[in-house]
């Protein structure tokens, strides 16, 4: 077995302890709040909600779609759903009619606020053994296997590393 393969494998038995880290590190508060936060939503209506986060005036459907590693057609119905439950809403563009944006509702944005308060709180108790050198490295390693250049399959993260991943990104001022 080349040095790779046994890095490769040792990469591969490191994730079920990882996933059970990353499930426990919330403390049981947290973790209630967030159980009631994420009983309604998906994975993939969590990270939509906190893409738009990051985007107060809103984002078009083809942005959502490619921001969101997937097509228009399968963003649509997701967003619909968030739409129904009055998470999100739509608005046709100013600058051309026939473009639809998408932003997160007024009673939204202190649920995304909540949710990633939570997700700092968890990556912060997750991260705690690492120096800001080590955290640096990882985060930096980390960009590059999820850079749009590495080639393969694209799966759907669990929520806590959707909620993770998204509390690393600040939200911008918001309306």
């Amino acid at each position: 077995m080349t040095r790779r393969e046994s890095l490769l494998q040792q990469f591969l038995g490191l994730q079920p302890q990882l996933r059970a880290r990353m499930r426990s590190a919330l403390p049981p508060e947290a973790r209630e709040r967030l159980r009631a936060h994420m009983e309604e939503l998906t994975a993939a209506q969590f990270e939509v909600l906190m893409l738009l986060r990051r985007h107060p005036d809103g984002i078009t459907m083809g942005e959502l779609a490619a921001a969101h590693s997937s097509t228009p057609g399968t963003a649509t119905p997701l967003v619909e759903r968030l739409v129904r439950m009055g998470m999100v809403e739509r608005l046709r563009d100013s600058d051309d009619r026939r473009v639809v944006r998408v932003r997160l509702s007024d009673p939204a944005h202190g649920r995304c606020e909540e949710l990633a308060s939570l997700g700092m709180l968890h990556l912060r108790e997750v991260t705690r053994a690492l120096s800001d050198d080590e955290l640096e490295t990882l985060v930096g390693l980390l960009v590059k296997l999820a850079s749009p250049a590495q080639a393969g399959a694209h799966p759907a993260p669990d929520d806590a590393g959707a909620l993770a991943a998204a509390a690393t990104q600040p939200a911008e001022v918001t309306r």
